[in-house]
């Protein structure tokens, strides 16, 4: 089974970075025990954002920098060292000095286990006043088996939408009928993954107990594998593990990136099985 390729190739730097060679012996490998991260940005009212972990260099994600709203810290799963891990979220600037990372929005420290993988999902708003505050969600991703369609859950994201039904349907414009695929899902709800067949589809959020959209968009479709090139991930490849969250549009005057409508975003947890030999 294959995780992200980012992931991948970073275990194998970090596995490179922590190897000593000595004159009188073999290469031995001192790689300290890794738990894989990733960082999705859900606040909507403040510029991009950086995550920075500061309590050691080696072993840390490098690549959460300049995060959109609606967006994936840059190479999914990032390899970290296990164990109580102190971080900071600040507002993404162009300078690295000092003087470019003093407005710190989180201030955190999460323990993370071995061999496990997390999503931060930062949720809340950012503005003095505004409710929910902005914080850091830990969630466990637990992936169910390699499905021999897809597998699918659903996060809700959406500030000030209220809880919500989310179906399934084959385009953006069908009817929406029948029961939902989750129904009545809180803010900061995390769904069990539901196991689907093959097939493209669009999620559509409604409010609990309704049946007219408030958001549809399609998911992505994925990319078939061949003897030369791995699949991507998507509706309609056998073995992807997916997740929609759910975000809310943009306030008013928001700064950095700006959405007008509340919206969903797909995000592969783990590719389809490989298709190319292993190197």
């Amino acid at each position: 089974m294959r995780l992200s390729r980012f992931a991948i190739l970073g275990v194998a730097v970090s596995a490179m970075v922590g190897c000593s060679e000595s004159s009188n012996g073999p290469i031995t490998p001192n790689t300290p025990p890794l738990a894989f991260v990733r960082y999705i940005n859900a606040v909507p009212d403040t510029l991009n954002t950086t995550v920075r972990f500061i309590d050691q260099v080696q072993y840390s994600p490098i690549t959460f920098v300049n995060v959109a709203f609606r967006g994936l810290g840059q190479g999914s799963y990032q390899p970290t060292e296990a164990g109580a891990r102190k971080f900071r979220v600040f507002t993404y600037s162009a300078d690295v000095s000092a003087a470019g990372n003093t407005n710190i929005l989180v201030d955190t420290t999460i323990t993370f286990e071995a061999g496990k993988y997390y999503t931060l999902l930062h949720l809340g708003y950012a503005r003095a006043g505004s409710t929910p505050k902005q914080r850091i969600v830990s969630i466990t991703d637990v992936f169910p088996a390699t499905p021999a369609g897809i597998a699918f859950r659903a996060i809700h994201a959406g500030l000030d939408v209220g809880n919500v039904d989310i179906y399934a349907t084959p385009t953006t414009t069908d009817v929406i009928a029948g029961a939902p695929l989750f129904a009545n899902v809180a803010l900061n709800t995390v769904s069990a993954y539901l196991a689907r067949a093959t097939g493209a589809f669009a999620a559509r959020v409604t409010a609990a107990g309704s049946t007219t959209a408030v958001i549809s968009t399609a998911a992505p479709v994925g990319t078939a594998g061949s003897a030369s090139v791995d699949p991507l991930g998507g509706a309609t490849i056998a073995g992807s593990i997916i997740t929609a969250i759910a975000f809310p549009a943009s306030p008013a005057n928001s700064a950095g990136t700006r959405f007008t409508t509340p919206g969903v975003a797909y995000f592969v947890d783990k590719q389809p099985p490989r298709t190319t030999p292993n190197p």
